[in-house]
């Protein structure tokens, strides 16, 4: 096993593993340490089926679901599906997901450590995802941005990311808007593996900064929402079929780019390792 570093900031190439074989447990940790300080693993080449997929997940810590469970797998209900595909009249996966800078699953009280996306069709051009390192956001910070915000927090709302991204799909049931309230997290968070500090914020999901008026809140979230997603922080992820991201949700925001869904097919599963509550 060799290990690339992808760019400065964020993002390890592992090479020479085949993740359809058990892997030894001292390689783990170092797939796991990889992970710790460059908060986004690739595996090329990886033609994992759903089970093997499901296994190396679950090395990580447990696996979560996922609210929308119509698009979740039969078989391994811990795979959630991103698709453009339709079978039988009915789309297999979600689809326009994701488009917004964010970190998924802030909306819950313990959001997930991370997630291990397997490309397994891709479209030829565009469909790329943007990763950008929230360490390397906070740390560029001046000192006077970084004593201001260092203390406050945010509510993040799944309700109201739905309702803008959404808007032309059928409202959240009761069901669903149970199991996802509103929650406040701080706007700085420690990573609880490695004591680093890092900005916690995102588009759309953060409703606002609790205890500042709406007009300073929304002010103060655009600032850092435009610094956190600046290129210089930032990986293009050009994908290939067959290719295994793993990223840090502690530590990371990412967006999807969107690619002709008329032209093109694009099947991708996704798995959601379980987390803690931000601090």
């Amino acid at each position: 096993m060799r290990l690339e570093p992808i760019t400065p900031h964020i993002g390890i190439e592992v090479q020479d593993i085949d993740l359809r074989e058990p892997m030894a447990d001292e390689d783990f940790a170092k797939v796991r340490a990889a992970l710790n300080h460059h908060s986004l693993l690739l595996f090329r080449n990886q033609r994992i089926d759903e089970g093997q997929h499901v296994a190396f997940s679950r090395r990580f810590d447990p696996l979560l679901g996922h609210v929308l469970k119509q698009f979740l797998k039969q078989q391994h209900p811990e795979v959630y599906v991103l698709s453009n595909v339709r079978e039988n009249g009915a789309p297999i996966g979600n689809h326009k997901e994701g488009w917004n800078w964010h970190s998924d699953l802030s909306y819950k009280t313990e959001p997930s450590l991370g997630a291990l996306l397997h490309a397994l069709e891709v479209p030829p051009v565009e469909g790329d995802t943007w990763f950008s390192s929230m360490h390397a956001a906070w740390e560029a910070l001046d000192a006077q941005t970084q004593a201001l915000i260092r203390p406050l927090r945010a509510t993040h709302s799944y309700a109201g990311y739905y309702g803008k991204a959404f808007a032309d799909r059928a409202p959240l049931s009761q069901a669903q808007k149970a199991a996802t309230p509103d929650v406040s997290h701080p706007l700085v968070r420690t990573h609880p593996e490695t004591g680093r500090l890092s900005l916690y914020v995102g588009e759309d999901v953060v409703k606002c900064i609790e205890g500042l008026p709406e007009h300073e809140s929304a002010a103060l979230l655009a600032r850092l929402n435009a610094h956190a997603t600046s290129e210089r922080f930032a990986y293009r992820h050009r994908w290939r079929a067959g290719d295994l991201l793993v990223w840090d949700n502690r530590c990371t925001m990412h967006r999807a780019t969107p690619y002709d869904d008329v032209a093109y097919r694009r099947v991708m599963h996704r798995t959601t390792v379980a987390g803690d509550r931000p601090f």
